[in-house]
């Protein structure tokens, strides 16, 4: 995304279904950046549906669901206690297409689980997460069902795998961090048969440090780490409070999101995940 402060952008929330998680996850991350949550619904109307039938406008049925949708997101909002201010919108047409234009104008976009899938097989394989990890113009964050408030010391972890895509994710981290004091640990994994010497490494710690100079109250450490991706990932950020995964500025999926391995990652991590374009700025 372009160079705009992201001081005034709302959190948007895709709203597919009943995903308490998501909208209690949202809701945290709207007070601490005191800012609104815009619920986003999208629907189709299939052309074999088209007109009426026995009276029934079924155009009119079709959005009359996609606004209950998004009626019961609010009524959950509201009975949980959530004080950011919410807005709701609801728009008819394609999911993925739409919630990427929500992208445009948000600090960051929040989807759950596909109903038919698990969520850490749609991040990859779904339609919608796909369309979105490749070209969405903010941060996506994906929650399981099974999200509950994190503890204190959990931390935010970072992957990072070239300098080139690494500028985005980190920022993202750093200004993550440093909203939840939270510890913040940037991993970089190497094979276990690559040499003691990695300029590419290299050139990510100097960026981590200086990040690092630029953050001072943000508490963490910075590793390069030999061994098996999934294993490292697993052992690492199963206890995370979120994993931050980067995406080049070529819009297309880095390798660690195209690792069949990095599904069972994910699953195993049970914590929200980000997607982040290397040119994010806060």
């Amino acid at each position: 995304m372009d160079h705009v402060a992201t001081t005034n952008r709302p959190i948007a929330v895709g709203i597919a279904d009943k995903h308490p998680a998501v909208l209690d996850y949202a809701a945290r991350e709207a007070e601490r950046a005191s800012c609104k949550v815009r619920l986003v619904h999208a629907y189709l109307v299939p052309a074999s549906a088209m007109g009426s039938v026995y009276g029934l406008d079924v155009p009119e049925a079709y959005r009359a669901a996609g606004q209950e949708v998004l009626d019961e997101a609010v009524r959950h909002l509201t009975t949980t206690g959530a004080t950011a201010p919410v807005e709701s919108v609801l728009t008819r047409g394609f999911a993925p297409n739409v919630l990427e234009a929500a992208t445009r104008s948000a600090r960051m976009l929040i989807i759950g689980p596909d109903e038919s899938k698990p969520w850490y097989i749609r991040m990859f394989e779904g339609r919608v997460a796909r369309h979105l990890a490749g070209h969405a113009e903010c941060p996506v964050v994906v929650v399981p069902d099974t999200w509950d408030v994190p503890h204190d010391d959990a931390p935010i972890v970072v992957m990072v795998d070239g300098e080139s895509s690494a500028h985005g994710p980190l920022e993202f981290a750093f200004e993550t961090a440093s909203a939840r004091g939270a510890e913040l640990r940037v991993l970089h994994v190497t094979s276990p048969e690559q040499g003691t010497h990695d300029d590419q490494w290299d050139a990510i710690r100097r960026l981590v440090e200086a990040w690092y100079s630029l953050h001072p109250k943000v508490r963490g450490s910075s590793e390069v780490v030999k061994g098996d991706v999934r294993e490292v990932a697993v052992r690492t950020a199963e206890n995370a409070a979120m994993l931050i995964l980067g995406r080049p500025h070529e819009r297309r999926v880095t390798g660690i999101l195209m690792d069949s391995l990095a599904q069972e990652i994910i699953a195993e991590a049970g914590c929200p995940v980000a997607v982040v374009p290397s040119t994010y700025r806060a």
